[in-house]
This record gives C-alpha cells, sequence and structure tokens, in this order.
C-alpha cells in the first residue's frame, strides 16, 4: 500500500541556494510548456508527455539554457510530468485548466522520482549525495518500505520532504460491519453525530484573528508598493512583518488540519460504517455572509481525511446525496415535517410528539439512508472497503441509475426488511445485525 511521510529538513546555505535553483528550474520548465501546449493547440496541434520530453533534451543542449544543467536532470521530468498530468485532470474533468506558477509564491517545490535514501538523520537525493541534508525523522519508515518519490516543498522559509513509499503490506480486507454513525456538518457545532454528541468547533481563525488583525496593520504601514504599477520596493522591515504574519497564517491551518486528524481517527477507528452528507462547499462558499465560516470549518479536509483512513482500515465510507432532505424528516417515525428556517434549531414533530435538535436528527436520518444503500449495493457490487458515492442518482461502481434500479428489483424484500429493522428497532447497529443475520 502507499503511503507518504513529511518530515522537517534543515538545508545548509549551500543546499539552500542549490534547492532555490531547483524550485526556480522546475517553475520555469512548467510555465515553458504550459505556453508551449497552449500555442501548439491553438495551432491545431496536439502535443503528449514524450514531446514535451524531447523538446527538454534539445533545450539542455543550447547555451541559452546550460543554466538547467546545474539541477538534477530526473526533477525536471517530473516538472514536466506534473505539468502533463495536471492536463489529464483537466480532460477527465476533475479540476481547472492548469495555471502558471508564481516565483512569488510563499510554496516552492520540487520532486525526486527515485535515488532517494535515508541513514540515521540525513536524507540522500541526486545532486545532494555527498553530504545529504538534516532531516528530523519523528517517526519511521516501516521495516520493507520501498521509497518511490520524494517532494521537497519550501513554506514559509521552513522546508519539508514528503517521502512516498510502499510499505509492502498489502489492502486490508473490508472488516465485518459492526457499527455505524451517521455525520452532520455544521457551523455552530462542528459535527453532529447520530450518537446524539456534537464535537464543537474550535473556530481557529476567530481565536487568532485579533493578533492576525495587529499584525496586518502593523504590515500595511511598511513600505511597500501600494497600488498596480508602483515601482516602490520592499522594506526590509516589511518583509520581516510578512514573516510573521504568514507565521499566523500558518499557526491557524495546522491546528485546524491536528484538529482534524484527531477527529477522524477516532471516528474510523471506532465505527465500521461512515454516512456523511455530500455537500457542495464550492457553491456554498460563494455566500459572502458565511463564506469565512464555511473556509474556517474545512469541510471538504475533514472528508478527505475520513475517505484515506477508512479505505487504510478497510471501513465503509456512505455517501449520500446533497438533497436528502435530512432536517425534514422525523428519525423517530421517519416521517415528513416540512421546511423550517435556519434558526430553528429544535423541533417537534407534529406526528410523533417527538422533540429533536435539528442537527442530531439531520445526522440519524443521514445514517438510516446511508446504511440503507449500504445493504442494497452492498449485496449488488460486493463493496469493498473505501467510499461508496451514491450522489446525483448514479453509484461510483459505473451502473446507471436505471440499470441499478433493475437489479434492486429482486433486493426488495431485504430492502424492505433494512427499512423496516431500522425504524423498529431505531439503532442502525442492531440493524445491521438483523440484516446480516
Amino acid at each position: 500500500m502507499l503511503l507518504a511521510y513529511k518530515y522537517r529538513i534543515y538545508p545548509t546555505k549551500t543546499d539552500k541556494i542549490l534547492l532555490a535553483k531547483h524550485f526556480g528550474c522546475c517553475r520555469f520548465l512548467y510555465n515553458y510548456f504550459l505556453s508551449y501546449r497552449k500555442n501548439e493547440y491553438e495551432k491545431g496541434n496536439k502535443v503528449s508527455y514524450l514531446m514535451t520530453q524531447k523538446e527538454l533534451t534539445k533545450m539542455k543542449t543550447q547555451d541559452q539554457y546550460s543554466w538547467l544543467n546545474e539541477v538534477s536532470s530526473q526533477s525536471l521530468q517530473m516538472a514536466i510530468q506534473q505539468l502533463d498530468d495536471a492536463y489529464k485532470k483537466f480532460f477527465r474533468k476533475e479540476g481547472g485548466y492548469p495555471k502558471y506558477k508564481s516565483k512569488h509564491s510563499s510554496t516552492q517545490s520540487c520532486s525526486f522520482p527515485q535515488n532517494v535514501r535515508l541513514k540515521k538523520n540525513r536524507v540522500y537525493l541526486p545532486k545532494f549525495v555527498k553530504n545529504g541534508i538534516k532531516i528530523n525523522i519523528h517517526r519511521e519508515l516501516p521495516e520493507n518500505a520501498i521509497i518511490k518519490q520524494a517532494t521537497i516543498t519550501k513554506k514559509n522559509n521552513k522546508y519539508y520532504i514528503a517521502i512516498s513509499f510502499d510499505d509492502n503490506i498489502p489492502t486490508p480486507k473490508p472488516v465485518v460491519a459492526q457499527s455505524s454513525i451517521g455525520l452532520d456538518v455544521g457551523i455552530n457545532s462542528l459535527i453532529a453525530t447520530s450518537k446524539d454528541v456534537k464535537i464543537e468547533n474550535p473556530r481557529y481563525t476567530a481565536k487568532y484573528a485579533r493578533m492576525l488583525k495587529l499584525a496586518s496593520r502593523h504590515l500595511s504601514r511598511k513600505q511597500h508598493s501600494r497600488k498596480k504599477g508602483d515601482t516602490t520596493p520592499k522594506s526590509k522591515r516589511y518583509l520581516r512583518q510578512q514573516a510573521k504574519v504568514a507565521k499566523i497564517h500558518e499557526k491557524i491551518a495546522n491546528s485546524r488540519s491536528d484538529y482534524i486528524h484527531k477527529i477522524t481517527n477516532e471516528i474510523t477507528n471506532q465505527y465500521d460504517v461512515i454516512c456523511i452528507e455530500d455537500l457542495n462547499v464550492k457553491g456554498m462558499i460563494k455566500n459572502h455572509k458565511l463564506s469565512k465560516h464555511i473556509a474556517d470549518v474545512a469541510w471538504g479536509e475533514l472528508r478527505r481525511q475520513l475517505k484515506y483512513k477508512s479505505e487504510r482500515k478497510g471501513k465503509f465510507l456512505i455517501t449520500v446525496d446533497r438533497w436528502l432532505p435530512s432536517s425534514q424528516i422525523c428519525s423517530s417515525c421517519l416521517s415528513l415535517t416540512g421546511k423550517k428556517p435556519l434558526s430553528v434549531r429544535k423541533f417537534i414533530c407534529p406526528i410523533c410528539g417527538t422533540m429533536h435538535d435539528r442537527d442530531i436528527n439531520a445526522a440519524k436520518i443521514i445514517e438510516y439512508f446511508g446504511l440503507l444503500i449500504f445493504f442494497t449495493l452492498g449485496h449488488v457490487h460486493n463493496l469493498s472497503a473505501g467510499t461508496v458515492d451514491y450522489t446525483r442518482g448514479e453509484p461510483s461502481g459505473g451502473d446507471s441509475f436505471s440499470i441499478l434500479i433493475e437489479k434492486l428489483s429482486s433486493y426488495g424484500s431485504m430492502k424492505r426488511e433494512a427499512l423496516t429493522s431500522i425504524s423498529e428497532s431505531g439503532s442502525p447497529k442492531e440493524a445491521i445485525t438483523s440484516s446480516a443475520s
């Protein structure tokens, strides 16, 4: 199974100069061949990865680009490969059109696809073979690990290396589902669970808002260009204060990431089936009144971590449709209770008279419908561990909705039994047990 560990490295002054050359050359080639591909496309020509490789070989023989020979040739090839991967993602509609990289960005990176060695507290890379680079190994690689690739990143004047490796351990088999949970994400509370538990939102942006406000105010007073076309250079005091502002932003990001890692670890360790809602975060963040709070809770990062951790542990992550009226269905009697404004946080079901917390009730409904998908698709597709995405009318298994309905017709009795067991027991865990038996 492929994994990656990230370590802090401490290059010397000579190493920093050589790393800066690697960052600059990789960035130059990425931008150069992005323009090259655009120009060839306008002429009606197709450009493949092999064509860009041949063009790179010609460039390195020219005096105009002789400085490309000062860095590792493998890193240059990786820059072209990353551009090709970006185009492939664009054509598969998995990402936007590739953008140019800026030398003024606070994050710079380069990759080394082979000849990476770890020895004691040093990492040895191409062009860094003699003395290596000092590294802080806070966790050891597995004994039989095979290093595949290394990527060095400079962020806010700190250097990190991400080592990708194969641990030679097969992907874990799917576990026998014994427990489940439904998660409803929000802003007031980060997560409301179907177990009547709410996980608080630490609001790290608000916590450091005053500190960030003062630091940004001091930064704006230092000498720098204040409008487009202004050639006023940035003073040394401006650069020092800019580093302080970046450090606060880094503190916020690291605190948020650490908090989400702890939550997702606990959830994936305790539960076998995890049900979440598919949210249009990009669309929701356009709401100028809530955009800052939505960005702060990092719903996308939460889902990403749940996805890869459930795959590693043989657990199941079920994604239900975003249009599921989870706030309108009573989790006790499964009857529709109508639309409610966001200001209503608690309501009483008009049918059964049960009082519900809006978020916890939504989490229970997400779990109920997620388990229904788990029962049906689990029998039809012989589910493997990982993510089951059943949004926009089509499962990720590849079957269209109409074909799936035909397949599910033979499982009608099982489907009704699952619904009955859920509604009668009121406990998803009992429903799983009864369905499995």
